[in-house]
């Protein structure tokens, strides 16, 4: 990869965090890639290594992305899409901005469902549930699906959703990965926006499945066959960002507050450490963090199974 020259004009912003596993490809080797989208806190970059993201401390940590403290939003960088991204060990740059990313600070974060540890099937697991249930019921939309598992009143995306979800609910219990791409393929793409509702609800799902499964026993590989044959076919019917996102997360992959929330869950930890971790996600910048826990809802809760599965 050629190397960008730094001149004197060129804006440095520095990354405080990094995801471990982007990390570990960026030391390997060097990449390019376009702008594939720039909003004022997030820039998402298309590159030969997947969608890296580049985020302000709206976000937290998410998988194949660097966080950083940036001084004004991105949109004021002058970036557009389609511009060239260069990508290796120490820094991620787009020349044609003059913007430089310094990773040589960035601490590395796991954010692998194997990295969950030490969780269990807590006493009052039950009660756990109800507190994301209370969220997601306090920062449910009118056009979102937190009507799937609250009591709110249905919407078009709600109603198209529902009857495709005992086909995936039986699918991850019955292990059976053909039922789970059929029924991710219909689910895959409803809502609005290049991140739609059902995706961010699949998303959801994946990481409380694969929590679960830590619970209960399950090998980390046979997780990532359910995982990736949900993500896999979703991935193929929505948005190209959106994919991105899911084929991530079929890898194992979940953001920094995803990882606690479930974490918080099939544990003791406090009810505030859990509450304080599913309103981070409600919260989401781009919005859709009710259908998140929606999807975390509804696999912690339609899944368990007393019997560990190997």
């Amino acid at each position: 990869m050629a190397t960008h020259m730094q001149t004197e004009t060129t804006m440095t912003e520095t990354a405080r965090k990094i995801c471990k596993r982007l990390h570990a490809y960026l030391r390997l080797g060097n990449y390019e890639g376009t702008v594939y989208a720039v909003y004022p806190d997030g820039i998402y970059c298309n590159t030969s290594i997947g969608m890296v993201s580049i985020l302000s401390n709206a976000h937290c940590l998410s998988p194949f992305s660097a966080l950083v403290s940036s001084v004004k939003p991105f949109t004021r960088y002058e970036i557009e899409e389609g511009q060239r991204v260069l990508l290796g060990n120490e820094r991620i740059e787009i020349p044609d901005c003059e913007l430089m990313i310094d990773l040589s600070q960035a601490t590395d974060y796991d954010l692998s469902f194997e990295a969950i540890k030490a969780v269990f099937l807590p006493n009052d697991y039950d009660v756990r549930l109800r507190h994301i249930l209370r969220t997601i019921e306090s920062n449910a939309k009118s056009d979102d699906l937190s009507p799937l598992v609250a009591d709110i009143r249905q919407n078009e995306f709600s109603e198209t959703v529902r009857p495709l979800l005992p086909k995936l609910h039986a699918g991850f219990r019955d292990q059976d990965p053909n039922a789970c791409r059929e029924a991710a393929s219909q689910i895959a793409g409803i809502g609005v926006g290049l991140i739609p509702s059902a995706d961010r609800l699949l998303c959801g799902y994946m990481a409380g499945y694969a929590a679960l499964s830590t619970a209960l026993g399950r090998s980390f590989d046979r997780v990532l066959e359910m995982t990736r044959a949900l993500a896999g076919s979703a991935a193929a019917h929505t948005t190209e960002l959106s994919g991105a996102f899911l084929l991530q997360s079929g890898e194992g992959l979940v953001s920094e507050d995803l990882f606690m929330l479930v974490r918080n869950v099939l544990s003791d930890a406090a009810y505030s450490a859990l509450v304080a971790s599913a309103n981070r996600i409600a919260a989401l910048p781009l919005g859709g963090g009710a259908d998140m826990l929606a999807g975390v809802y509804l696999s912690l809760s339609m899944l368990y199974s007393a019997s560990p599965i190997d």
